[in-house]
Protein backbone atom coordinates (compact mmCIF):
# COMPACT_ATOMS: atom_id res chain seq x y z
CA UNK A 1 0.00 0.00 0.00
CA UNK A 2 1.29 3.43 -0.88
CA UNK A 3 2.45 5.69 1.93
CA UNK A 4 -0.11 8.48 2.19
CA UNK A 5 1.24 10.09 5.38
CA UNK A 6 1.35 13.92 5.17
CA UNK A 7 4.55 15.53 4.00
CA UNK A 8 5.72 18.66 5.82
CA UNK A 9 6.92 21.15 3.27
CA UNK A 10 8.30 24.46 4.54
CA UNK A 11 7.57 25.99 1.16
CA UNK A 12 3.90 25.99 2.10
CA UNK A 13 4.38 28.28 5.07
CA UNK A 14 2.11 31.35 4.95
CA UNK A 15 3.49 34.08 2.74
CA UNK A 16 3.44 36.57 5.61
CA UNK A 17 5.66 34.34 7.76
CA UNK A 18 8.14 33.78 4.94
CA UNK A 19 8.23 37.51 4.27
CA UNK A 20 8.91 38.35 7.93
CA UNK A 21 11.73 35.81 8.10
CA UNK A 22 13.24 37.11 4.88
CA UNK A 23 13.11 40.68 6.16
CA UNK A 24 14.70 39.68 9.48
CA UNK A 25 17.43 37.80 7.64
CA UNK A 26 18.29 40.82 5.50
CA UNK A 27 18.26 43.18 8.49
CA UNK A 28 20.52 40.88 10.51
CA UNK A 29 23.05 40.75 7.67
CA UNK A 30 22.88 44.53 7.17
CA UNK A 31 23.41 45.29 10.87
CA UNK A 32 26.40 42.94 11.02
CA UNK A 33 27.93 44.68 8.00
CA UNK A 34 27.34 48.10 9.55
CA UNK A 35 29.13 46.89 12.67
CA UNK A 36 32.07 45.64 10.63
CA UNK A 37 32.42 48.38 8.02
CA UNK A 38 30.49 51.45 9.12
CA UNK A 39 28.12 53.46 6.96
CA UNK A 40 30.77 54.88 4.63
CA UNK A 41 31.82 51.41 3.41
CA UNK A 42 28.34 49.90 3.56
CA UNK A 43 27.15 48.44 0.21
CA UNK A 44 23.68 47.04 -0.34
CA UNK A 45 25.05 44.43 -2.76
CA UNK A 46 27.11 43.01 0.11
CA UNK A 47 23.96 42.64 2.20
CA UNK A 48 22.24 40.37 -0.30
CA UNK A 49 25.33 38.19 -0.55
CA UNK A 50 25.79 38.03 3.20
CA UNK A 51 22.11 37.21 3.78
CA UNK A 52 22.13 34.57 1.06
CA UNK A 53 19.22 36.13 -0.80
CA UNK A 54 18.76 37.46 -4.29
CA UNK A 55 19.18 41.15 -4.98
CA UNK A 56 15.58 41.19 -6.15
CA UNK A 57 14.36 39.81 -2.83
CA UNK A 58 16.31 42.45 -0.97
CA UNK A 59 14.98 45.25 -3.16
CA UNK A 60 11.44 43.96 -2.63
CA UNK A 61 11.74 44.58 1.12
CA UNK A 62 14.10 47.57 1.02
CA UNK A 63 14.00 49.38 -2.34
CA UNK A 64 16.70 51.91 -1.39
CA UNK A 65 19.85 52.00 0.69
CA UNK A 66 18.40 54.70 2.93
CA UNK A 67 15.31 52.60 3.66
CA UNK A 68 17.49 49.64 4.59
CA UNK A 69 19.73 51.74 6.82
CA UNK A 70 16.73 53.37 8.53
CA UNK A 71 15.25 49.92 9.18
CA UNK A 72 18.56 48.83 10.73
CA UNK A 73 18.51 51.84 13.02
CA UNK A 74 14.93 51.13 14.02
CA UNK A 75 15.91 47.54 14.83
CA UNK A 76 18.81 48.70 17.00
CA UNK A 77 16.74 51.24 18.92
CA UNK A 78 13.78 48.88 19.26
CA UNK A 79 16.03 46.28 20.89
CA UNK A 80 17.36 48.94 23.29
CA UNK A 81 13.79 50.02 24.14
CA UNK A 82 12.76 46.44 24.85
CA UNK A 83 15.77 45.86 27.10
CA UNK A 84 15.18 49.12 28.97
CA UNK A 85 11.51 48.25 29.52
CA UNK A 86 12.43 44.84 30.94
CA UNK A 87 15.22 46.26 33.12
CA UNK A 88 13.06 49.07 34.52
CA UNK A 89 10.26 46.58 35.21
CA UNK A 90 12.62 44.40 37.23
CA UNK A 91 13.81 47.36 39.33
CA UNK A 92 11.16 46.90 42.00
CA UNK A 93 13.08 48.43 44.90
CA UNK A 94 13.84 52.15 44.89
CA UNK A 95 17.21 51.49 46.49
CA UNK A 96 19.81 51.14 43.77
CA UNK A 97 17.55 52.45 41.01
CA UNK A 98 20.17 54.85 39.66
CA UNK A 99 22.66 52.00 39.48
CA UNK A 100 20.12 49.88 37.58
CA UNK A 101 19.50 52.70 35.09
CA UNK A 102 23.26 53.09 34.76
CA UNK A 103 23.76 49.38 34.03
CA UNK A 104 21.09 49.48 31.31
CA UNK A 105 22.59 52.61 29.72
CA UNK A 106 26.13 51.20 29.84
CA UNK A 107 24.99 48.03 28.10
CA UNK A 108 23.80 50.21 25.20
CA UNK A 109 26.43 52.97 25.08
CA UNK A 110 29.39 50.62 25.42
CA UNK A 111 27.95 48.13 22.92
CA UNK A 112 28.38 47.86 19.17
CA UNK A 113 24.83 49.01 18.47
CA UNK A 114 25.53 52.46 19.91
CA UNK A 115 28.45 52.84 17.51
CA UNK A 116 26.12 51.94 14.63
CA UNK A 117 23.56 54.48 15.83
CA UNK A 118 26.20 57.16 16.33
CA UNK A 119 27.64 56.54 12.88
CA UNK A 120 24.19 56.72 11.28
CA UNK A 121 23.15 59.82 13.22
CA UNK A 122 26.32 61.63 12.10
CA UNK A 123 25.89 60.41 8.52
CA UNK A 124 22.20 61.23 8.58
CA UNK A 125 22.95 64.83 9.51
CA UNK A 126 25.10 65.09 6.38
CA UNK A 127 22.71 63.30 4.03
CA UNK A 128 19.39 65.10 3.72
CA UNK A 129 17.55 62.02 2.43
CA UNK A 130 18.45 60.07 5.58
CA UNK A 131 18.42 62.86 8.15
CA UNK A 132 14.68 62.96 8.89
CA UNK A 133 14.43 59.19 9.31
CA UNK A 134 17.43 59.13 11.63
CA UNK A 135 16.16 61.97 13.81
CA UNK A 136 12.65 60.55 13.98
CA UNK A 137 13.91 57.08 14.85
CA UNK A 138 16.22 58.41 17.53
CA UNK A 139 13.40 60.36 19.17
CA UNK A 140 10.84 57.57 19.01
CA UNK A 141 13.03 54.68 20.13
CA UNK A 142 16.07 55.85 22.09
CA UNK A 143 14.23 58.66 23.85
CA UNK A 144 11.45 56.14 24.44
CA UNK A 145 13.89 53.85 26.21
CA UNK A 146 15.04 56.74 28.37
CA UNK A 147 11.48 57.75 29.24
CA UNK A 148 10.86 54.26 30.63
CA UNK A 149 13.47 55.02 33.29
CA UNK A 150 12.24 58.58 33.82
CA UNK A 151 8.74 57.29 34.57
CA UNK A 152 10.10 54.69 36.98
CA UNK A 153 12.38 57.19 38.72
CA UNK A 154 9.56 59.73 39.11
CA UNK A 155 7.70 57.21 41.27
CA UNK A 156 10.32 57.67 44.01
CA UNK A 157 9.03 61.08 45.05
CA UNK A 158 10.47 63.29 42.32
CA UNK A 159 8.65 65.41 39.80
CA UNK A 160 8.84 64.07 36.22
CA UNK A 161 10.90 67.12 35.26
CA UNK A 162 13.44 66.55 38.06
CA UNK A 163 13.62 62.83 37.31
CA UNK A 164 14.29 63.60 33.65
CA UNK A 165 17.00 66.14 34.47
CA UNK A 166 18.81 63.70 36.76
CA UNK A 167 18.70 60.80 34.32
CA UNK A 168 19.60 62.93 31.31
CA UNK A 169 22.70 64.07 33.16
CA UNK A 170 23.57 60.44 33.96
CA UNK A 171 23.11 59.39 30.34
CA UNK A 172 25.09 62.37 29.06
CA UNK A 173 28.04 61.37 31.22
CA UNK A 174 27.84 57.73 30.17
CA UNK A 175 27.45 58.65 26.51
CA UNK A 176 30.49 60.91 26.74
CA UNK A 177 32.56 58.24 28.46
CA UNK A 178 31.59 55.72 25.78
CA UNK A 179 32.70 58.08 23.02
CA UNK A 180 35.86 58.90 24.96
CA UNK A 181 36.64 55.17 25.14
CA UNK A 182 36.87 55.15 21.33
CA UNK A 183 39.73 57.64 21.56
CA UNK A 184 41.61 55.99 24.39
CA UNK A 185 40.45 53.49 26.98
CA UNK A 186 40.89 54.27 30.67
CA UNK A 187 38.43 51.89 32.39
CA UNK A 188 39.54 52.75 35.93
CA UNK A 189 38.93 56.47 35.44
CA UNK A 190 35.63 55.78 33.67
CA UNK A 191 34.52 53.66 36.63
CA UNK A 192 35.46 56.40 39.11
CA UNK A 193 33.68 59.09 37.13
CA UNK A 194 30.58 56.91 36.82
CA UNK A 195 30.52 56.19 40.56
CA UNK A 196 31.05 59.87 41.34
CA UNK A 197 28.19 60.84 39.03
CA UNK A 198 25.84 58.36 40.67
CA UNK A 199 26.83 59.54 44.16
CA UNK A 200 26.29 63.21 43.29
CA UNK A 201 22.96 62.53 41.59
CA UNK A 202 21.79 60.33 44.46
CA UNK A 203 22.47 63.12 46.94
CA UNK A 204 20.77 65.69 44.74
CA UNK A 205 17.72 63.45 44.26
CA UNK A 206 17.47 62.93 48.02
CA UNK A 207 17.56 66.67 48.67
CA UNK A 208 14.74 67.18 46.16
CA UNK A 209 12.59 64.53 47.85
CA UNK A 210 13.10 66.06 51.27
CA UNK A 211 12.14 69.45 49.88
CA UNK A 212 9.09 68.04 48.14
CA UNK A 213 7.69 66.18 51.15
CA UNK A 214 8.60 69.01 53.53
CA UNK A 215 9.74 66.65 56.26
CA UNK A 216 13.50 66.52 55.68
CA UNK A 217 13.28 62.86 56.66
CA UNK A 218 15.06 59.94 54.98
CA UNK A 219 13.64 58.58 51.80
CA UNK A 220 16.87 57.15 50.45
CA UNK A 221 17.54 55.91 46.99
CA UNK A 222 20.80 54.41 45.73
Amino acid sequence: MADISPVHDNSHKPQGERSRKMRARILSAAINLLREKGYSAFRVADVAESAGVSRGAQLHHFPTKDQLVAACLEQVFSAALEKATVAAGKAIEDDGLLEAACDDAEAFFYGEDFLIALDLVISGNKLRALADDVRGMSQQRRVGAEQVWVSRFARTGLSPSDAEDILWLLWSVLRGLAVRAQIGKDPERARRVTELTIALLSGYAQSLRERNDGTGGPDAIG
